[in-house]
């Protein structure tokens, strides 16, 4: 048998005293009241309601409490508990003592005394201030409940999008219409049959997909599904479909659809696919900050860089740096990043920008702000290869200038402004010095022209063959002096048939020497018309002049000619002279020329002396001239 429990022993009270402390402890307000309506008791949740003490409400008149809109209240109800009465859940207002109304219900019971006489009343209070409160708040509840359901079945039912469920025996559960239009039918037509009976020829392609949302309990999301071709789409339908798991409690009851129609999107996208591939100029696109978010294919091309090399790329690693000298000159990827902050279009004519490769393209470009919906995208770039027309504007460009130099030629000839220049030949080992005859031009305002300057559209131009014969007439002039001349012909000039015959009548006129006269020639003049070029070479030779082969060492065929030819002197080109010193391979190729010189009986000039070292090696490897600054500068011929 079990043990009793036995519990200590609790305070004793008397009944009276245990109902007194039940009361003061309550949390109803609870008062006592005479029949008359004076407060005889007022226990501390009266106090908490009303925020009078017992103390200040002991033996005052209840009627305190009462709005004033409500006089006759108070005595209608102690009128109904001098009669025994007890009035139970009675509704009204009372007052606080900072004068805020508060709603209450009240239970008013007669309190009777031993001689079975009502002598007074008692009053139990209920606050409804937050009942009232959570009624209203459910009500509120309930309120956007209905409206909830109301507005989801309403975006259901006008959703541009497909909505619908499908149990785990594939059967249709809910759909809304548009899902429905998919099948041509109604909603009413599809519910209750199977996904495979509705659209058979969809239902292999997400059959699978079915299958995973239910067994693995997880959500596939934008698959592609595409339908049969239709009168209006050719190319057949195209939708983005994501199922998700349908729960009750954790039991997965079924699938989820939601079902987008792409078919347009696709098919403009494809459009601007197609256009934007077969562009010729190069489109990109820019984010807000410079990364380059697109390219098409000519952008590629032009580039050299794959798309996805491109993207993520800043447009200032794709625009070639303007030079440190370039003044307050903007950078371009400046401009460009402004358009979508100005929303202004910009137009650059002559950009360049880098290649893949490291090479410059020269581009010209506009870039306009690139919106998505109603916010800014980004920048559009639209770049053309302008390469060919830089091309063809300097060549005209240099068509013009050359026809002006045309101009200015004709009236240096005609205005007798061409002079001639001589700088020394220096013998290295013995010889007899000479000088080689330099032409310029003097400007109308008495400026120098080299003669770099004018000879090549002189030779374009029909003009270098009247220059030559000057050249000439004013060579065989001073050679006829004594001076050992050497005179420069043009290729052109070679070419012509009586350019011979005029050496030889000026010889003749000018009474001078020809052994006193040395004719350089360049193996390009040469080359220019090779039976010409040789018959000049033997017919100045029979003059009795000497023959130089100029800048020796630059071309392909200079060992046939000195063979061949009777040439008397290599004058070596000016690119092995200089850094000479510093070069061994230059040394090389001056000591080979000496020796080759040697070898065919000729003499050997070096061009382009410019200090005592490089003079001294050259008489060492046994240089038979030398010419150059260092020996004396062109100087006017006196």
């Amino acid at each position: 048998m079990t043990p009793m429990t036995v519990l200590p022993a609790a305070p004793r009270l008397e009944p009276e005293a245990f109902l007194a402390a039940l009361v003061a402890s309550s949390d109803d307000p609870i008062i006592g009241k005479t029949l008359d309506g004076r407060v005889v008791f007022w226990n501390g949740a009266a106090e908490r309601l009303y925020g009078y003490t017992s103390t200040e409400m002991l033996g005052h008149d209840l009627a305190e409490l009462v709005p004033a809109d409500r006089p006759n209240e108070l005595g209608e109800l102690l009128a109904r508990v001098r009669s025994g009465q007890t009035v139970r859940d009675f509704r009204t207002t009372r007052l606080r003592k900072d004068g805020t109304a508060v709603e209450v219900s009240i239970t008013v019971s007669p309190v009777v005394g031993s001689d079975g006489v009502v002598v007074g009343g008692s009053t139990i209070t209920h606050d409804l201030t937050a009942f009232l409160g959570q009624l209203a708040d459910l009500g509120e509840a309930h309120r956007r409940a209905d409206e909830a359901t109301c507005t989801l079945e309403t975006l259901q039912d006008s959703a541009p999008i497909g909505l619908g469920f499908v149990d785990r025996h594939f059967r249709i559960v809910r759909m809304n219409q548009m899902l429905a239009s998919v099948t041509g039918s109604s909603v009413e037509q599809m519910l209750g049959r199977t996904v495979a009976d509705v659209v058979p020829e969809i239902w292999p392609q997400v059959e699978g997909v079915y299958r995973q949302v239910l067994d693995r309990d997880e959500s596939v999301v934008n698959a592609t599904v595409l339908g049969p071709a239709s009168a209006e789409h050719g190319g057949g339908h195209h939708w983005l479909a994501s199922y998700y798991p349908v729960h009750l409690d954790t039991e997965v009851i079924g699938v989820g659809i939601v079902v987008v129609d792409v078919t347009e999107q696709l098919e403009a996208q494809e459009f601007r696919s197609i256009v934007m591939d077969h562009m010729a100029e190069g489109v990109f696109t820019l984010d807000a900050v410079g990364r380059l978010t697109y390219s098409n294919d000519a952008a590629t091309r032009m580039l050299g860089w794959t798309e996805s090399e491109l993207r993520g790329m800043c447009i200032e690693d794709l625009i070639e740096r303007r030079p440190a000298d370039a003044g307050q000159a903007r950078a371009a990827e400046e401009e460009i990043l402004d358009v979508l902050s100005a929303g202004r279009q910009l137009r650059l004519d002559d950009e360049v920008l880098v290649c893949r490769s490291g090479l410059p393209l020269s581009v010209s470009l506009s870039a306009s702000p690139l919106a998505v919906g109603a916010a800014d995208g980004g920048v559009v770039v639209v770049f053309r290869d302008i390469t060919e027309d830089k091309s063809e504007r300097l060549r005209i460009r240099r068509e013009l200038d050359a026809l002006t130099w045309v101009g200015r030629i004709r009236e240096a000839l005609d205005e007798h402004r061409l002079v001639i220049y001589s700088q020394p030949i220096v013998p290295l080992s013995g010889g007899r010095p000479s000088e080689e005859i330099l032409l310029r031009m003097v400007g109308r305002a008495g400026e120098l022209i080299s003669p770099g300057a004018f000879l090549g559209v002189a030779e374009k131009y029909g003009l270098i063959t009247e220059i030559d014969q000057w050249v000439v007439r004013q060579g065989v002039l001073l050679a006829a002096t004594g001076r050992r001349v050497g005179i420069n012909l043009s290729p052109e000039s070679i070419a012509t048939l009586d350019l011979l015959e005029f050496i030889r009548t000026e010889i003749r006129s000018a009474g001078a020497d020809p052994a006193d006269i040395v004719f350089e020639i360049t193996e390009t003049a040469l080359m220019r018309d090779i039976d010409r070029g040789h018959a000049f070479a033997l017919g100045i030779v029979d003059l009795g002049c000497s023959l130089a082969l100029d800048d020796f060492g630059t071309g392909y065929g200079t060992f046939t000619h000195v063979k061949k030819l009777p040439i008397s002197y290599l004058k070596i080109d000016i690119e092995f002279v200089r850094g000479l010193v510093d070069s061994s391979a230059n040394q090389h190729v001056v000591k080979a020329i000496v020796n080759l010189a040697q070898g065919f009986g000729c003499q050997t000039v070096a061009e382009g002396v410019e200090d005592a070292a490089t003079l001294d090696l050259l008489s060492e490897f046994g240089v038979d001239f030398a010419q150059g600054f260092f020996l004396g500068r062109p100087s006017p011929v006196g």
